[in-house]
C-alpha cells in the first residue's frame, strides 16, 4: 500500500506538471480502464495457482514497472510512455484485493478473528496510505520523481518478499477454495448469477461503487484544491494525501470493536461520512480544514473496509469470494474511471469550491437510500453462528480455520434423540459423526460403560478417520439435540495437517482408554 500511494503521487505530479487538471483525470482513467479488466481474472490464477504465489509474482511485476518508470521520468520520453507504464502497475496491483480478501478466511478460526484479519489489512493500508505519500512528496521535493520511482520499486520487492512462504491449513483454501488445476473460462453470466445468489452482497457493492466514483474525483479534486485554492502547493498533494492516510490508520484502530451485526449499521454510517468533508472543504476553503477533513474522510475508509469487507465474506460462500471481490475490483475501476473523467468538467462548470461540495454530498444521499435495505435484507447468520460456537467447543474442530468451519455449518443436519434411543451400535458400518448440542449420552463396550458425552462432544471419528466398524454402542442418557455430520464433510474438514494431527491425537487418546463409538 505505501508503495501503491507513493507512486501514484509520483504519478500525479508528473502529470499535473506535463498537462494540469486534465492530464491528472486522463491519469485516473488510464490507471483504472486495466483493472476492470484485469480483476475478473483473479478466480482464473488462484485456480491454477496458489493465492500466495499469485500474490508474489505481482509484486515482483510491479516492482519492475517502477523501474521503467524511474528509467521513463530520467530519459525524459513522452508523458504516454509512463501513462502505459501505470496502466501495467494498476493492472497488475487489480489482482491484490480480491486475492488477499478471498484468502483472509482461511486464517481466521472465528468471525471475531475475521474482523480482526480485517482491521489488520486495514491498518497496513491506512499506514501505507499515510507514509507512502508523506515519503513519496518529500523525495520528490528533495531530489525528484526518479529516484522516489525507485524506492517504490524498492518497496514492491519488499511486498513480495513479505507474502513469500505463506501456509495454508487445506489445500483448497490455498486456491481460495476453488481447487487447483486448469482455470476455467470467464464468463460474466456466471458473475452475474453469484450476485443473485446473494442479495444483500449486491447492495454493498452498489454502494462501494458510489464511493470508489467519489474516489475517483478526489483523485483529480486533491491536486486541484491543493494547488488552487487551498494554497499548499504541490507538495501539498503528498499531505492531504497523507491525511487520508493517518485517517485510516486511525479509524481502523477504532474498527477493532467491530462485530456481529453492528456491522450493517457501521458501514452505513462510514458510507455518509466518507465524502461529508469534501462539502465542508469546498465550504470552508482552509488548509487546515483540507487537512482534518481528509482525515475524516480516511478513517471512515477504513471503517467501511472492515465492515463492508467482512460482510461480504461472511455472506459469501468460500468457493465464490474471489469471483465476488474480483467483480468489486472491476467496479472500483469502474467507478474511479467514470471519476476520474467528470471531475475535470464538474471542476470546469462550478469550480473548485463548487465541485468539491457537490462530491461531498453524493455519499450521505446514497446512505439514505440504502441504509433500510442494508440493516434488514443483510443475511442472518445467527443461525449458522451458533453452530460455529458449537464446532468451535469440540477439540477435533477447534485447529480448524474458518473457511472450513463455515463448510461444516452448511452441512450439518440437525437431529434428535429421546431417552434410550442407539445414536451408534457396535459392528455398523461409520457413516457419520453426531456432535452434541445438548443432553448427555452413554458411551459402552459389550454393557461396560466407557464414559459420557455432553455438549460441544461429539462421538463417531474412530470408524471415520480409520475406515473401520463402529467400536462401541452410544445411547443417549437424556433427551439429545445433536448435529450429524455426514463421513465426507467430516473427512474433507480433517485433510489439513494440523487438524489430522490433532484428530489422531484424540482418536489415540480414547482407544487407550477403551473404545470410543466411532
Amino acid at each position: 500500500m505505501a508503495a501503491d500511494w507513493a507512486y501514484l503521487v509520483i504519478l500525479l505530479v508528473v502529470a499535473y506538471e506535463a498537462g494540469g487538471a486534465l492530464a491528472v483525470g486522463v491519469l485516473g482513467a488510464v490507471r483504472v480502464a486495466p483493472a476492470i479488466v484485469a480483476a475478473p481474472f483473479a478466480t482464473a490464477l488462484v485456480e491454477r495457482y496458489r493465492g500466495d504465489r499469485v500474490l508474489t509474482g505481482i509484486n515482483v511485476a510491479r516492482c519492475v514497472g517502477a523501474l521503467l518508470t524511474a528509467a521513463t521520468i530520467s530519459a525524459d520520453l513522452p508523458l504516454a510512455v509512463t501513462f502505459a507504464l501505470a496502466a501495467f502497475v494498476a493492472g497488475t496491483g487489480a489482482l491484490v484485493r480480491p486475492i488477499q480478501s478471498a484468502l483472509l478466511p482461511a486464517f481466521a478460526r472465528t468471525p471475531g478473528e475475521l474482523v480482526a484479519a480485517n482491521v489488520t489489512s486495514s491498518l497496513g493500508e491506512g499506514l501505507g496510505t499515510f507514509t507512502g505519500p508523506l515519503f513519496a512528496g518529500a523525495v520528490v521535493a528533495a531530489t525528484d520523481s526518479a529516484a522516489a520511482s525507485l524506492v517504490v520499486a524498492a518497496a514492491f520487492a519488499g511486498a513480495a518478499a513479505a507474502v513469500t512462504g505463506v501456509r495454508f491449513e487445506r489445500v483448497a483454501d490455498a486456491h481460495a477454495g476453488r481447487g487447483g488445476g486448469e482455470p476455467s473460462r470467464f464468463r460474466l453470466a456466471d458473475v452475474t448469477r453469484t450476485i443473485r445468489r446473494y442479495p444483500a452482497t449486491a447492495i454493498l457493492l452498489l454502494d462501494i461503487l458510489v464511493q470508489v466514483f467519489v474516489r475517483g474525483l478526489l483523485i483529480t479534486l486533491i491536486p486541484v484544491a491543493s494547488i488552487e485554492l487551498l494554497g499548499m502547493g504541490e507538495t501539498g498533494v503528498g499531505f492531504l494525501n497523507a491525511a487520508i492516510g493517518l485517517g485510516g490508520l486511525f479509524g481502523a484502530l477504532g474498527a477493532l470493536g467491530l462485530g456481529g451485526r453492528r456491522l450493517q449499521g457501521v458501514f452505513v454510517a462510514s458510507l455518509a461520512l466518507w465524502s461529508l468533508p469534501l462539502a465542508l472543504i469546498g465550504a470552508w476553503p482552509l488548509a487546515v480544514v483540507g487537512l482534518v477533513g481528509l482525515f475524516v474522510t480516511g478513517a471512515s475508509n477504513a471503517v467501511l473496509d472492515v465492515a463492508g469487507f467482512t460482510l461480504i465474506q461472511r455472506d459469501t460462500n468460500n468457493e465464490d469470494r474471489v469471483s465476488v471481490f474480483g467483480l468489486l475490483e472491476s467496479l472500483v475501476g469502474v467507478g474511479i474511471l467514470a471519476g476520474s473523467l467528470v471531475a475535470p468538467a464538474l471542476v470546469a462548470v462550478l469550480g473548485e469550491r463548487g465541485a468539491l461540495v457537490v462530491a461531498g454530498a453524493i455519499l450521505p444521499v446514497m446512505a439514505l437510500v440504502t441504509w433500510r435495505p442494508i440493516v434488514r435484507g443483510a443475511s442472518d447468520r445467527t443461525a449458522l453462528d451458533e453452530r460455529l460456537a458449537l464446532l468451535r467447543l469440540d477439540p477435533l474442530f477447534a485447529p480448524l480455520p474458518l473457511t472450513a468451519l463455515d463448510l461444516l455449518a452448511e452441512r450439518m443436519t440437525a437431529v434428535s434423540y429421546s431417552a434410550g434411543d442407539v445414536l451408534m451400535r457396535k459392528g455398523e458400518r461409520g457413516e457419520e459423526y453426531v456432535l452434541l448440542a445438548s443432553g448427555q449420552v452413554e458411551v459402552s463396550d459389550d454393557g461396560r460403560v466407557l464414559g459420557t458425552a455432553g455438549r460441544g462432544e461429539g462421538v463417531g471419528e474412530i470408524a471415520l478417520l480409520y475406515d473401520v466398524p463402529r467400536t462401541a454402542t452410544v445411547v443417549a442418557r437424556t433427551a439429545v439435540e445433536a448435529f450429524r455430520i455426514d463421513s465426507g464433510a467430516f473427512l474433507d474438514a480433517m485433510t489439513g495437517p494440523t487438524a489430522g494431527a490433532i484428530a489422531a491425537q484424540i482418536a489415540a487418546q480414547r482407544l487407550e482408554r477403551g473404545p470410543r463409538s466411532s
